[in-house]
């Protein structure tokens, strides 16, 4: 058991460790605000989706795939109990409406990517890392790029719920401006009202002089029905020869001409939607399935006698080994800037900050963590990852994890909760993540230590 708790702390010193590292080049003016938001983008667009490309391919197989069916059904467990936990804390504790949806994006989206990546590639190179061995021929590496394939797969739908759901809970609402409304229909009953009646009357002028030139009309005619009536019958083979077709074809071809364009916008419109939801480390997940799930597509990138390992696929992977250090020096150096900027912590923020920390990182491991330990009792029946000690553990990590760092992008934008969530960041980050994390990973290292 010593070693297990020498471990997990190794493995989250060593993350912890490459934060600091942040946080110093920060206190040296090294890592401006400018120069980190540069890298943190260069790491999105280009390290990170090397990282998630080469860690799904590599692992990845159609027969993988069909026994991944746990994750999302993990994950939407995990948020759907976030959410009740979070309503009942909420109402027994009577939290403010106006704070609600602050507490409920931060107990629903964990950091499903940057740290438990780190704790698990940390991990799998420790002395502990045997003990998420799945056979005899495993190593150290196989174990890492499962585990990691493993959180990313996990983070994909992470990612959707968060940019959608996520994002709309963070906005303001129509109930935080319910005064300025009341207020604004209060002032325009009566120009309403006086727009009304003057429209009734124009309406009724307009109606009468309808009649009157409908009267009109109907009186010429009379007198001209017989007239015209013997011209267009003179004229009427002549101009039936003459009439010409080329308006009929000209209207099929603009009629075509708006069919393809009403088309093209839909197709457009729908891709757009889609790329909204979407990132490029989540396009690189994507891509990754699809070299992973085609034999042949696999073979040409990962046979090691090949042309294309040795040169275009080691340097995918060597550029995906910087996306983990980067991305903790880059939460380093944020975590410098939330602590500059903190305000005068206001009475009415302390509550939900609190409560927010309180269930994400104390009451949902309390819930979760035994249903991780019901699955690798009963669960080998239905899924063979069940017997993956590996898996078990990154189950427990990615459900107990702090709150999402990129939330504070969400507030950022939308200007809502925004001094709420760097206060909640710096606090579960700088004080909390530390002897939680460790007490997260002794748990499960014990756990599929005694059961598998």
């Amino acid at each position: 058991m010593l070693h297990l708790i020498i471990s997990a702390i190794q493995a989250v010193l060593q993350v912890m460790f490459i934060v600091i590292f942040g946080y110093g080049l920060t206190k040296l003016d090294y890592f401006t605000p400018e120069k980190q938001k540069w890298l943190s983008r260069l790491n999105l667009v280009f390290f990170t989706p090397c990282l998630m490309f080469n860690n799904i391919a590599s692992v990845i197989s159609f027969n993988k795939l069909l026994t991944l069916w746990p994750i999302p059904v993990f994950y939407f467990t995990f948020t759907l109990l976030a959410y009740l936990i979070s309503r009942l804390v909420m109402r027994f504790t009577r939290l403010d409406p106006y704070y609600r949806p602050f507490v409920l994006a931060c107990a629903m989206f964990a950091n499903t990517n940057s740290l438990p990546v780190a704790i698990m590639s940390s991990l799998a190179v420790s002395e502990a890392g045997k003990v998420l061995f799945w056979s005899a021929d495993d190593t150290q590496e196989t174990v890492s790029a499962r585990g990691i394939s493993y959180i990313l797969f996990f983070s994909m739908f992470c990612n959707f719920v968060r940019w959608s759901y996520g994002y709309s809970l963070l906005q303001k609402h129509d109930s935080d401006d319910s005064s300025s409304l009341d207020n604004k229909d209060e002032e325009s009953v009566s120009p309403y009202g006086a727009t009304s009646s003057r429209s009734l009357s124009s309406l009724s002028s307009l109606d009468s002089e309808v009649e009157y030139s409908k009267k009109i009309d109907r009186r010429r005619s009379s007198h001209t029905i017989a007239f015209n009536t013997s011209k267009c019958l003179k004229g009427e083979t002549q101009s039936l020869l003459s009439f010409p077709n080329i308006d009929l074809d000209n209207r099929s071809v603009s009629t075509q001409h708006w069919v393809n364009k009403h088309i093209f916008s839909k197709v457009v419109s729908v891709a757009s939607t889609f790329h909204s939801y979407m990132s490029p480390p989540l396009y690189a997940a994507f891509f990754g399935l699809l070299i992973g799930l085609v034999p042949s597509f696999k073979d040409l990138m990962y046979n090691r006698s090949g042309f294309l390992y040795p040169c275009l696929t080691k340097a995918i992977e060597s550029c995906g080994r910087a996306a983990v250090p980067l991305t903790m020096v880059c939460l380093g150096s944020q975590l410098t800037s939330i602590a500059e900027s903190q305000a005068p912590t206001e009475t009415n923020s302390k509550k939900p900050v609190s409560l927010a920390i309180l269930i994400k990182m104390f009451i949902v491991p309390l819930v979760v963590i035994p249903m991780v330990i019901m699955f690798a009792l009963y669960g080998k029946v239905l899924s063979d990852v069940a017997t993956d000690p590996c898996f078990l553990c990154v189950m427990i990590l990615v459900s107990c994890s702090p709150t999402a760092v990129n939330l504070s992008q969400i507030t950022q934008v939308s200007g809502m909760y925004e001094e709420e969530m760097l206060r909640l960041l710096f606090w579960s980050y700088g004080v909390f993540c530390v002897p939680v994390c460790t007490f997260v990973v002794f748990i499960s290292l014990l756990i599929v230590d005694h059961l598998l």
